[in-house]
């Protein structure tokens, strides 16, 4: 068992560093947890942007046939204690082993137009 998390961890990792990577360089975004990828990091990322509600954004790319999720993911208080509106949260973006390099970078083109 430890061996087949391991393999889906090294399958999520360059994942996880692309989208951190480009998230990272935009000074309008803000990620919330580690801002680095790593075996201390899943392949789960949430961010918040500077100007354009995470509902707004997700439904922008949802419309394209990727699915993102926003709200504040059952952790309502650290939510409440980033100032952040509740119902809004934050967008959440999860890759995981069977995605591909390809698809986040059409994530990515994606959130280029909507961010």
């Amino acid at each position: 068992v430890e061996q087949a998390f391991q393999r889906m961890a090294a399958l999520e990792a360059p994942l996880t560093d692309r989208l951190l990577a480009y998230l990272t360089e935009r000074d309008d975004v803000r990620v919330i947890g580690p801002a680095h990828g790593g075996p201390d990091r899943v392949a789960t990322v949430s961010f918040l942007h500077d100007r354009t509600a995470s509902r707004e954004i997700t439904e922008a790319v949802d419309r394209t046939g990727i699915a993102i999720r926003h709200g504040h993911m059952y952790a309502w208080h650290l939510v409440k204690a980033l100032g952040h509106d509740l119902d809004d949260g934050v967008v959440r973006i999860s890759a995981v082993h069977y995605n591909t390099l390809e698809e986040i970078e059409r994530l990515i083109g994606v959130l280029d137009r909507v961010l």
